[in-house]
């Protein structure tokens, strides 16, 4: 399964679901919203009883903020997507998480306090709040068998990213994949990279 805001619009994800048809169907789901959220949870449901990986990916970035320009829309907007969204979403998803089901939200090393490696008020503090959300998600899932946790997908060649982003989405999306992969219960709670190394919080 595959969601989107739109996937009719969606065009490479179009071509993937098409060249694969009995292997990707297509959700649409808005992580801002919960009826959405709860209408794709039913859809998957009626097509499976289970999950063996939940990949929570939606994020916006607002750029150019500085304390004067900072807006609290824009902000309550960004955490609704970056932080809330992948909680909300595992929530409505969880009847379908059983022992060995793996969660696996979309941070990046911009939502590391120890590296704190640039300015960005908004899309910064809202990876560093869905990081601290995943690691109580983690403790709560534990004694469930589900294992949750944060992985930096790289700097990526999409539409937040930019063409001189040096990793492609095929490379990005193939290490995120290995690591869900090899994911053991000892590293729930934990944060990676896309190459399945740990992260620094």
């Amino acid at each position: 399964f595959a969601g989107a805001r739109r996937p009719h619009q969606a065009r490479e994800l179009q071509a993937l679901a098409q060249s694969r048809p009995d292997q990707l169907t297509l959700i649409p789901i808005d992580v801002s919203d919960d009826d959405s959220i709860q209408a794709a949870a039913d859809q998957v449901r009626a097509h499976a009883d289970r999950l063996d990986v939940l990949i929570n990916n939606a994020g916006v970035f607002p750029r150019g903020e500085r304390l004067d320009n900072l807006d609290s829309q824009t902000m309550l907007r960004t955490y609704r997507v970056n932080s809330i969204g992948p909680m909300i979403v595992t929530q409505r998803f969880h009847p379908l998480l059983q022992a060995g089901s793996k969660v696996l939200n979309i941070t990046s090393q911009l939502g590391s306090i120890t590296l704190h490696m640039s300015n960005h008020y908004s899309y910064n503090s809202s990876k560093v709040a869905l990081n601290m959300l995943t690691r109580i998600l983690a403790s709560e899932l534990r004694p469930e068998g589900v294992i949750a946790v944060v992985a930096h997908p790289g700097w990526v060649q999409t539409d937040m990213g930019g063409p001189a982003a040096p990793i492609s989405p095929a490379a990005s999306a193939r290490g995120i994949l290995n690591l869900a992969e090899r994911l053991t219960p000892a590293d729930s709670g934990e944060f990676f990279t896309w190459e399945g190394k740990k992260h620094p919080w």
